[in-house]
C-alpha cells in the first residue's frame, strides 16, 4: 500500500489536474446524459398521453355527434308513428339507431355523462310505450282507409267497365233493351258503392286527423317534459369535448323553443280547422 502510494506521488500535478478535468467532463457528459434522457421519457410520457387523450376525443366527437342526430331521428320518427302500418313495420325500429348510438355513447363518456344518458335512454323506452297505447285510433282509421279506398278501387274499376260495355252496345248498332237496362241496373249500383266508399273513406281520414292532431298534441307535451332531462345530457357532452356551456341559458332556450313550436303547432292546426 505504501509502495503505491509513493507511486502516486511520482505523478506530476499537470497529470493530475489533467486527470481531475476528464473525471469532470466525464462527470458532465453522464449528468447530462442521464437529465436528457430523463427529459426525454418525461416528454414520450406526456406525448402518448396527449395522444391517447387526442384518440378519445375524436372517438368522443365521432360517437357523440352520431348519438344527437340519432336523437334527432328518433324525435322525427316519434312524431311519424301515426303513419305507420303496424302489420307492415316494426313500431319500434325507428329508436333502435338512438339505442344503439346511445350504448356505444356509454362506453366512451365519463361516468357522470354515460349514467345521464342511460337514464334518458330509459325515459325514451318508456315514452315509446306510452305513445303506442295512444296509437290505436289513428291506427284503426288508417285501416279503415285502406279499406274503402281498396273497395273504392274495385267500385270505380267495374263503372269503367260497364260504361265500355254500354259504348260497345251503342257502337254495335244493334239495339237489345235488356241488355242495355241490364247494364243500367250495374252502373247505377256500383256507383252508389263507389260513393259509399268515397264518403266511408273521407269520415275515416277525418277520425285519422283527429287521432293524429291528438296524438302530437301529447307528444309535443311528453318532449316538453323531456327537455329538462336532456339539458344535462347536453351540458355533459359539451363538457366531455372540451366545450363551454352554461345550464341556465341553454335549459331555458329550449324551454323556449318547445314553447315556440308548441304555438305554432296549435295556429297551424286553427288555421287548418277554420280552412
Amino acid at each position: 500500500m505504501s509502495a503505491f502510494l509513493s507511486l502516486l506521488a511520482l505523478v506530476p500535478a499537470t497529470v493530475w489536474s489533467g486527470i481531475i478535468g476528464a473525471i469532470l467532463a466525464l462527470s458532465g457528459v453522464l449528468l447530462s446524459n442521464w437529465g436528457s434522457t430523463s427529459r426525454l421519457r418525461i416528454q414520450l410520457k406526456h406525448d402518448a398521453a396527449e395522444k391517447a387523450k387526442e384518440r378519445t376525443a375524436a372517438l368522443r366527437r365521432e360517437v357523440y355527434l352520431r348519438a344527437i342526430e340519432e336523437l334527432v331521428k328518433a324525435n322525427s320518427h316519434l312524431a311519424g308513428l301515426p303513419n305507420l302500418d303496424p302489420t307492415k313495420v316494426n313500431i319500434g325500429e325507428g329508436l333502435q339507431g338512438f339505442f344503439a348510438a346511445a350504448a356505444r355513447l356509454q362506453l366512451v363518456a365519463e361516468p357522470k355523462t354515460a349514467l345521464l344518458v342511460n337514464r334518458l335512454v330509459g325515459q325514451y323506452g318508456e315514452l315509446l310505450f306510452d305513445l303506442l297505447a295512444l296509437l290505436s285510433p289513428a291506427h284503426a282509421a288508417q285501416s279503415a282507409i285502406q279499406i274503402a279506398n281498396h273497395h273504392y278501387t274495385l267500385a270505380q274499376a267495374e263503372v269503367t267497365r260497364i260504361l265500355g260495355e254500354m259504348a260497345k252496345l251503342n257502337e254495335s248498332g244493334k239495339s237489345d233493351p235488356d241488355v242495355f237496362r241490364a247494364l243500367q241496373s250495374s252502373l247505377a249500383f256500383q256507383q252508389s258503392q263507389s260513393e259509399k266508399f268515397a264518403a266511408d273513406r273521407d269520415a275515416a281520414w277525418s277520425r285519422f286527423n283527429a287521432a293524429n292532431v291528438a296524438f302530437q298534441r301529447m307528444l309535443l307535451s311528453k318532449l316538453r317534459d323531456l327537455a329538462p332531462q336532456q339539458v344535462p345530457v347536453m351540458i355533459e357532452l359539451r363538457r366531455d369535448l372540451g366545450l363551454g356551456g352554461e345550464l341556465g341559458e341553454l335549459e331555458e332556450q329550449m324551454r323556449e323553443q318547445m314553447q315556440r313550436m308548441e304555438e305554432r303547432f296549435n295556429a297551424l292546426i286553427t288555421s287548418l280547422g277554420d280552412g
